[in-house]
């Protein structure tokens, strides 16, 4: 069969929390403040090829790279785990400047006050980046106090008065080991990468079949508990390339759950009706493409995509298929296996970091297989082509949808920026 490619992104947008090279002179007149009392951090949120548009609890459209945060909290803690200092920002985008380092972002001068500077000894600093509008439970990290204690790996459930979204939701966040000594001052960059996964389906020419009604991706887990901890902390240069060396697979989900269907595409969203008048065996497109609700698309596709918590792999099933069903959802008329191609990287032996209810454990030499591997923090995996939440062009290279006529299985790469973008193909 002749293989198609296929574009899937792990976006690695991050927050950092950072000195830029360009700032190093601003504490003292020119001194960098290691030889003073003064405590300093560049709070920098920084998105790659962004223009830095926040949207909360932003949905997920392409494989941009991009930050859509309102709230920072910074906790600083010391070796017992009881906070030191807190300092949070609810109107980031006000309350910044904007900077382009490797990107777009906002930044921010924090100095800690005379009255609260940190005691010479070894710290902890935490930073979180949150939506206003976001469904976890954030309280663990909304009311740290001074003087409190703060446990180093938070798990996040769902908020349980009607979430609108219970799959997965995107935040950011790092930390750092922090040494203060006695008359020294300190300007120390703190990076904040995305905690979720991603994954998305950008398709053309969906076969026809009687009663079909929607389009869905199941998975062969889920979790539905989020835990921040064994952070990346590296700022990513590029949105899932050039990132080799920096690739981690980290599975930092708890908690599976029954449901297993990670998005769906309701076809009369995209199609006046589902038909085919012209007998080729494809629900029509041309006028019966609702074009007004999707000008950002190419005629005649669809779109699905979330953000998701990441999970093992269950090595007796595929970890994604792709299921054209009745209206019910359990009726399936078609289904495809998603799969990772040959030469994915994740197919090489690697250390996976998972957690297992107390503690983030590691396993060396683990290999993925083509069909069952499993999905990890900060990679997007997808189907089809699209760079862009809105492209100028759509439709045309670089957004493609991928098509689904005549195709048995697709096969995905996984990439990393978001940290990985894995190429896909369709064979």
């Amino acid at each position: 069969m002749k293989k198609r490619n296929l574009f899937f992104a792990l976006a690695a947008g991050m927050v950092m929390f950072s000195a830029c090279s360009n700032d190093d002179d601003v504490i003292n007149g020119g001194n960098n403040g290691l030889n003073e009392e003064v405590q300093q951090l560049v709070l920098q949120v920084a998105s790659s090829g962004d223009g830095l548009q926040t949207r909360a609890g932003r949905p997920l459209l392409s494989s941009d790279a991009k930050q859509t945060i309102e709230n920072v909290k910074v906790i600083i803690c010391n070796q017992s785990g009881n906070v030191s200092y807190v300092t949070s920002f609810s109107d980031w985008q006000n309350e910044s400047i904007p900077y382009s380092t490797n990107g777009h972002g906002h930044e921010k001068t924090i100095e800690i006050p005379k009255e609260k500077k940190l005691a010479a000894g070894k710290y902890t600093v935490y930073a979180f980046g949150y939506s206003n509008s976001s469904d976890y439970n954030l309280t663990t990290i909304t009311n740290a106090t001074e003087g409190s204690t703060f446990n180093a790996n938070t798990t996040l459930s769902f908020k349980k008065d009607n979430p609108t979204n219970e799959i997965g939701e995107e935040i950011f966040a790092g930390d750092l080991s922090l040494t203060v000594e006695t008359g020294k001052g300190f300007k120390t960059p703190v990076v904040l990468n995305r905690q979720v996964a991603g994954t998305f389906a950008y398709l053309k020419d969906i076969p026809y079949i009687a009663d079909a009604s929607k389009l869905q991706l199941v998975a062969s887990n889920r979790n539905s508990q989020l835990v921040l901890g064994k952070f990346g902390n590296f700022d990513l240069e590029g949105n899932g390339i050039n990132n080799d060396g920096h690739i981690n697979y980290v599975v930092n989900g708890t908690e599976a759950t029954q449901d297993k269907v990670i998005y769906t595409i309701n076809l009369t969203d995209w199609f006046t009706s589902v038909k085919d008048d012209n007998n080729d065996g494809l629900i029509d497109g041309d006028g019966n493409w609702i074009a007004g609700g999707h000008k950002d698309y190419a005629s005649g596709s669809v779109f699905g995509g979330s953000f998701l918590i990441p999970f093992k792999k269950d090595d007796n099933t595929e970890t994604f298929k792709l299921q054209l069903t009745k209206a019910n959802g359990t009726d399936v008329l078609r289904e495809w296996v998603v799969k990772l191609p040959a030469d994915d990287k994740q197919l090489e032996a690697h250390s996976l970091w998972s957690w297992n209810t107390t503690s983030f454990t590691e396993e060396t030499n683990v290999t993925d297989d083509t069909d069952k591997y499993s999905v990890v923090r900060n990679h997007l995996y997808g189907i089809g082509k699209r760079t862009l939440d809105e492209p100028t062009n759509p439709g045309t290279d670089p957004d493609e949808p991928e098509s689904l006529n005549t195709k048995q299985e697709l096969t995905l790469r996984v990439n990393d920026n978001w940290e990985v973008i894995h190429n896909m193909e369709i064979e």
